[in-house]
């Protein structure tokens, strides 16, 4: 038996993790999701690792994602674990979900003012400017707004896939920077303070610089772990914006990703720590 690991585009973390985990004395059978998907080739794992992203449909992988339902059917009622489960993946595709599982948990999120279609222009919705336009199922910060005004919002909404996006209240990053944690069970991998850009964006993709966070509160770490298991994720990541009056969760992601600048900016292989949780769930 093997590992399968689901992916949708050539991204260096897929055969990064299919490297650490083979070093591992683990064979591991790539199952690339932008094809016909064989139920044969699910079913000859003992484990499957979803390495499909939310942002999928923005790079032209959108059968990756729709076909992702048709594994979780698959699998249903089999003895083939996944990580990460139905449930957050669940999640990981409607950020409204997610920010509602975790309010109604007493996680601390931004207020979600409502959806918007792009075909409209949002003028139903009781908005607070400045708040934060983005997509329900994306990320990357792929069409994602800082919006000040109403002329600003219908502008924006111009040139957009035909998706549904969240409006949601603006978070100021007093500090200048979004704290992003990688917990891989139950604990807090890493923690770094990611700059935030002149668009008022943070990404690394935009230019954000990262530091190591030292210093993380406790307070903000437990929050962390226990939001991840509130939504059944394994291996995963959160962005998080500290501000005088608290800490409040503004994105989380069941599918984290990595570049191999980042593993020697951090001084630490995320895909090396995910394959050992994956070959540790392996022998379980």
């Amino acid at each position: 038996m093997t590992i399968g690991i689901l992916y949708e585009s050539k991204e260096w973390s897929v055969f990064a993790l299919r490297e650490h985990i083979e070093t591992a004395g683990v064979p591991v059978k790539l199952i690339d999701l932008q094809e016909v998907l064989d139920p044969a080739a699910l079913f000859s794992c003992s484990l499957i690792v979803n390495r499909v992203f939310a942002s999928a449909v923005f790079r032209g992988h959108k059968k990756a994602l729709e076909q992702m339902e048709g594994v979780i059917e698959l699998l249903d009622g089999k003895s083939i674990p996944m990580i990460n489960p139905a449930e957050a993946h669940y999640y990981e595709t409607s950020k409204a979900r997610t920010k509602e599982a975790l309010s109604e948990k007493g996680f601390t999120v931004p207020a979600l003012y409502g959806m918007i279609d792009p075909a409209g222009t949002g003028e139903s919705l009781e908005l607070k400017y400045p708040c934060v336009v983005k997509p329900d199922c994306g990320g990357r910060t792929n069409y994602t707004f800082i919006i000040n005004d109403q002329e600003e919002l219908t502008e924006s909404l111009k040139d957009v896939p035909d998706v549904l996006f969240i409006a949601e209240e603006f978070i100021p990053p007093a500090y200048g920077f979004v704290t992003r944690i990688e917990v891989i069970d139950r604990e807090c991998r890493l923690a770094v303070k990611r700059s935030v850009t002149k668009s008022g964006l943070s990404a690394y993709h935009l230019g954000s610089g990262y530091e190591i966070y030292k210093d993380l509160p406790v307070e903000i770490r437990d929050a962390a772990i226990n939001a991840m298991e509130c939504l059944h994720i394994e291996v995963g990541s959160l962005d998080i914006i500290e501000n005088e009056t608290g800490f409040y969760i503004i994105d989380v992601n069941s599918v984290s990703n990595v570049s191999e600048d980042n593993t020697e900016m951090f001084d630490f292989d995320l895909m090396a720590n995910t394959a050992a949780y994956a070959v540790e769930r392996y022998y379980a």
